[in-house]
């Protein structure tokens, strides 16, 4: 019988083996080792937390929490090392996009009988 996790292990160890991978691993250094950056980082990461955990509850978000992210927002949009973050991550997520289609398209093509 196969054994699908050992598989995804070793997926999980190539992975950390791309280019894509290194390129955010990179990024997130570059964050850290920049005091602004990282404060930044930490900051916006906590109010989308909030955020994240108020919408779950169902709950209005203030219009103070909206201004703070808004303004956040704003900052972190002229912070080229979390620009540099954003953009290594939205490549690595392409790719494990890539790789999430091909895994599930012996899925997709049970269904192709029902749909059409």
């Amino acid at each position: 019988m196969v054994n699908i996790f050992d598989t995804t292990n070793q997926l999980a160890s190539e992975l950390q083996e791309i280019d894509e991978f290194s390129g955010l691993k990179e990024a997130i250094e570059g964050v850290k080792n920049n005091a602004e950056s990282n404060a930044l980082f930490k900051e916006m990461d906590k109010v989308q937390n909030t955020i994240v955990i108020a919408q779950s509850k169902g709950e209005d978000l203030s219009q103070e929490l909206q201004d703070e992210y808004k303004n956040l927002n704003e900052k972190v949009q002229q912070d080229p090392q979390i620009l540099n973050l954003l953009q290594a991550e939205q490549g690595l997520y392409g790719t494990i996009e890539e790789v999430q289609k091909i895994i599930t398209q012996p899925i997709n093509d049970l269904y192709k009988g029902l749909r059409n």
